[in-house]
């Protein structure tokens, strides 16, 4: 997956938004060039607590490694249902001004405290290879330097066979 940050949202249809990208998206793994092969419904539940439905790009690298690789906006966390901003308004404490019950809220603490070590060693792993400092207060640029990086944690693993 590639995160980007330079994109508008383009109303497709009712309540379907199309992300245009005004990235040129590399791939993380080869830094391979990549071209569109498709695009895919993605939904995600806005500040305000409405369902949206986004419709995302799916890019194949033509580079050494052939892999797909979806292009999220950054307003997406990979693999959550809530928007970035309602994430970080619960890391920050700030669930008051959120619209999801108590047992998001705790889901999403919980995730985030489990996986706030390895993201503290990715930052510091990609500080020291590009020397670039990262603030752990922005989960929204820690999630994009993870994933840009391919370093963003799966559970496929889980699903393969022994």
């Amino acid at each position: 997956m590639v995160i980007i940050r330079r994109y508008r949202l383009k109303e497709a249809d009712n309540k379907v938004k199309q992300v245009i990208s005004y990235e040129i998206s590399a791939c993380p793994i080869c830094s391979g060039e990549m071209k569109v092969i498709g695009s895919r419904s993605r939904m995600v539940i806005d500040s305000g607590g409405t369902t949206l439905s986004i419709t995302i790009r799916r890019l194949r690298c033509g580079g050494n490694c052939g892999k797909i690789h979806h292009e999220l906006p950054d307003m997406l966390i990979p693999y959550k249902r809530y928007c970035a901003e309602t994430i970080e308004k619960i890391i920050a404490g700030d669930e008051e001004s959120v619209s999801c019950d108590g047992r998001a809220i705790w889901r999403i603490r919980a995730w985030w405290a489990a996986c706030i070590l390895y993201f503290e060693s990715v930052m510091a792993s990609l500080r020291e290879k590009y020397g670039v400092e990262f603030c752990m207060c922005a989960p929204r640029e820690i999630v994009r330097a993870a994933a840009n990086a391919h370093l963003w944690p799966h559970t496929r693993s889980a699903y393969m066979p022994a």
